[in-house]
């Protein structure tokens, strides 16, 4: 019988001592036997958090948009791959693929698309097209630490005399800790905590693998390096979600809570660019909602045959996509990989484009903001957890 999270991770602190925070979250997020994404979560409306995909289909309508338009910047092959990295509940992808039979056919009859996950995913190597992601960095296992004595520290979980998880400063287990942030050229006050995610690199090849010829679309929160590590955060950025509510101890809920953290954006670009993947341009998903079009679609609400009620539902709802202090802050970050490309000009929709095509509205397996009384609260990730 596979053990559980929490019993896995005393078994593994009792067996060998303390274990870095990235085993940890490694363990409550992903093990088999009831690791919080390895659980049964194929109903988005039940969630402990919500995402751009379940908050309004326009979101998934218009990626399914962009990439038609990514598509015609490639001549048009076929097949044209798109490759989502991190699924989920697959939401996204039926919301995309089924857009595009619907209204983009041309496209869709070209189009293959494939998720992979975690463990899976191998048959998708050398293709044409694109590589795209939402909030899948995020959920990759950090490394906690802390700045004394200009030195850095690494936070192991440990368990205390009364068989709680608490934090402990050690030696760091990598000097790839320290690597990172010299590389980064930052110069960390004392008692400055923070995170460290080794795994972008691991991601970048995968994608390079993935990818021959083409573009890699990824959506995520976070920042550039100097803001990531800013004295504004200066306590890290780690987060847990757990029924809707944000700011819990991370040594809460195991294996019943999400935990993440913000990615630091300038490593993924460094990272990306070692592997081939060459970027293009990265701003926040507010701006990129706006290039493809959000904004005509919004303006159609008042002109279609809806209660006031579901005007107000869908308005609610596509405002929240593009709210600078929630959704509307993340980023999204464009590569290209294969070409000599060397700006974004023709990599969006034009108005015309957009104007033609309809917009889908709510339905019931998307969360409903309005009902739900949702406000920008929820998304305030600034705040980190207490730490038990």
């Amino acid at each position: 019988m596979e053990r559980k999270p929490e019993a896995e991770i005393r078994r593994r602190i009792s067996s060998n001592g303390p274990i870095t925070f990235a085993e940890f979250m490694e363990v409550a997020l992903y093990h088999p036997n009831g690791g919080y994404y390895t659980k049964d979560r194929q109903d988005s409306t039940h969630r402990d958090y919500y995402t751009s995909p379940s908050a309004h289909p326009a979101f998934s309508a218009l990626i399914a948009v962009h990439l038609e338009t990514l598509w015609k910047a490639l001549d048009e092959p076929t097949p044209f791959h798109v490759v989502e990295m991190g699924a989920g509940s697959g939401l996204m992808a039926r919301d995309i693929t089924e857009y595009a039979r619907q209204h983009l056919p041309a496209f869709s009859l070209a189009m293959r698309y494939v998720t992979v996950d975690k463990e899976s995913g191998d048959e998708a190597r050398g293709v044409v097209g694109c590589v795209l992601s939402n909030e899948l960095i995020d959920a990759f296992p950090v490394h906690r630490f802390e700045i004394k004595d200009d030195d850095l520290v690494e936070l192991f979980v440990d368990v205390d005399a009364d068989g709680r998880f608490h934090s402990v400063a050690g030696e760091p287990s990598t000097p790839l800790l320290v690597e990172r942030l010299d590389r980064l050229g930052l110069k960390l006050p004392d008692g400055t905590r923070g995170e460290v995610n080794l795994r972008i690199g691991e991601w970048a090849g995968r994608v390079a693998e993935i990818i021959e010829r083409g573009f890699v679309v990824t959506i995520d929160y976070g920042h550039e390096s100097e803001e990531l590590y800013s004295p504004e955060r200066s306590r890290g950025t780690l987060q847990t979600y757990y029924k809707h509510t944000s700011g819990s101890s991370p040594y809460q809920w195991i294996g019943r809570q999400d935990i993440t953290a913000h990615v630091d954006f300038t490593t993924v670009i460094e990272e990306g660019r070692g592997a081939g993947l060459k970027p293009l341009c990265l701003m926040t998903q507010a701006e990129y909602l706006d290039r493809l079009g959000l904004k005509v679609w919004t303006g159609r609400l008042r002109n279609r045959e809806l209660s006031p009620h579901d005007i107000r539902a869908n308005a609610m709802a596509m405002r929240g996509l593009v709210d600078p202090d929630g959704l509307g802050g993340f980023k999204v970050l464009i590569h290209e990989v294969g070409m000599q490309r060397e700006d974004i000009d023709g990599l969006f929709p034009s108005q015309e484009r957009v104007e033609q095509l309809p917009m889908p509205l709510l339905r019931s397996d998307h969360v409903p903001l309005f009902e739900g009384g949702y406000s920008s609260d929820m998304w305030n990730m600034e705040v980190p957890p207490r730490d038990g």
